[in-house]
């Protein structure tokens, strides 16, 4: 001993060598210095620490109990995957298994992807409208057949037949030709009497199925000429002087056998049976366009997707909520194309259109036209309703927690049968194609593997948050 020391206290510091099952926090001896053995009757002083011997709770076990001593190495309030809610699984702390909350910054740069990758999806709906409205022959006719299948567009495509037939060919001349001479005197007030009739067989004929096979396939060959300008081919488009034309000549004729006159198309002028779609001059410029439009399409068919998925990785410790408004991101974009494209067709149809009566026709023109624009947006909204879903299941709720609850147990115990239900439904989906990417092979591929994906992150969540399942 050093001078200066004073000597210990016995009852404090000079208790006699302990029994090896001595509590492992009763550092202090019980009370009043008797040395008892820890494993005696009489409980230590601290009373906090549980013996190190039998009587300690095995680690992650409860609290420790009133007395202040902090519990033992590894313990915790909820057990380390013994019941207790996983991190995040009571809407306390990170998402499910995530590391801690990103910094502020992170969280505006997630949002800036999101919400900026919304802006470019709108746009992009737009050009992918365009590139398979305008350079997709088999959408065009489609297209155009079902304009002449709408009774406004016959009506007034029939008026506008008649009143060029008439303005182009001498109507009472032709039925002079077939009638006898007594009654050619007739021929002026015939063809007056007959102008009405005229559009009602017109409209019959545009009602036809054969001509409006007819129109189809003459919509297709104009716009397989326009896709071949585009892509910087010759072949027929050559031979029309680089022209693209819609043949309107079989059409004038079927009216005309209708009404029982000569079939007089070919005396129309070039104007009015081959209606020009493209002039040579358009030609650079439609190029230009087309191939700018291919190009945007694919490429934001390709970005948004990967910007999307890039948001919800940089979401550290809450990717949860990241999905959550990307789901509601992509139902905000379909929404909006639909109002665009409503104020689209009413404006144009009112700033373009003077005519009243030809308005309802015009209307229904840029409705059809503009109809797989309304299918792109609803695949966004059909979309998004899903993926919303799957990020609310997965949170917090109490609907959602005991829902989890209710299915681990099945997901755990029957792989096979988890994996088969989910492959199940999505076939179901398939086969009712309710958006053009379920219907086509990169898209069928694409939901199979986020299914999966998802169906795997379900189990690994409900097996950390109900292990006893």
């Amino acid at each position: 001993m050093s001078d200066g020391e004073t000597p210990a206290d016995p009852g404090a510091g000079s208790s006699p060598p302990r029994d090896p099952r001595a509590s492992a926090g009763g550092d202090s001896p019980p009370s009043g210095g008797s040395g008892a053995p820890s494993g005696s009757s009489g409980a230590p002083t601290g009373g906090g620490g549980a013996p190190s011997g039998g009587g300690r709770p095995p680690s992650g076990g409860r609290g420790a109990p009133a007395g202040g001593d902090r519990p033992p190495s590894g313990g915790s309030a909820a057990a380390a995957g013994g019941g207790g809610a996983t991190a995040g699984g009571d809407g306390h702390g990170p998402e499910t298994g995530e590391a801690a909350p990103a910094t502020r910054g992170r969280r505006i740069l997630v949002a800036f992807l999101i919400w900026g990758t919304s802006v470019l999806a709108v746009v992009g709906i737009f050009a992918v409208w365009a590139n398979r409205q305008v350079l997709n022959p088999n959408n065009w006719a489609s297209t155009s057949t079902q304009l002449l299948q709408n009774a406004a567009i016959r009506e007034a495509t029939s008026n506008y037949l008649v009143d060029q037939l008439y303005a182009n060919v001498n109507v009472e001349e032709e039925l002079k030709k077939r009638l006898p001479s007594q009654l050619q005197p007739l021929a002026g007030p015939l063809a007056g009497a007959i102008r009405n009739l005229a559009t009602e067989a017109a409209q019959r004929a545009l009602a036809n199925a054969r001509v409006q096979e007819a129109w189809r396939h003459a919509n297709r060959a104009a716009d397989q000429s326009l896709v071949t300008i585009v892509e910087g081919g010759k072949g027929a488009v050559a031979i029309t002087g680089g022209q693209v034309t819609l043949d309107l000549s079989t059409i004038v004729a079927n009216m005309t056998n209708r009404l029982g006159l000569p079939n007089v198309s070919s005396k129309l002028p070039s104007s009015v049976a081959h209606l020009t779609v493209l002039k040579s001059k358009q030609i650079k410029a439609v190029q230009d366009i087309g191939k700018a439009l291919k190009g945007l399409s694919l490429l934001f068919t390709i970005l948004v997707p990967l910007l999307y998925a890039l948001a919800i990785f940089l979401a550290r410790g809450y990717r949860r909520r990241a999905l959550m408004n990307v789901g509601i991101a992509f139902i905000a974009v379909g929404v909006l194309v639909f109002l665009l494209r409503h104020i689209t067709v009413e404006q144009v149809t009112e700033s373009l259109v003077k005519n009243e009566a030809v308005k309802p026709a015009a209307n229904a023109v840029l409705s059809i036209a503009t109809s797989r624009l309304s299918e792109i947006a609803g695949a966004f909204v059909f979309i998004g309703v899903p993926l919303i879903a799957a990020a609310w299941f997965a949170g917090p709720a109490r609907l959602a927690t005991r829902g989890r609850r209710a299915i681990a147990p099945f997901l755990h115990e029957r792989p096979e049968w988890t994996y088969g239900i989910v492959a199940a439904i999505m076939a179901l989906i398939f086969i009712w194609d309710p958006i053009p990417a379920t219907g086509k092979a990169a898209g069928i591929l694409t939901f199979l593997a986020l299914a999966f994906f998802g169906t795997y992150l379900l189990r690994e969540q409900t097996a950390r948050e109900f292990p006893e399942a």
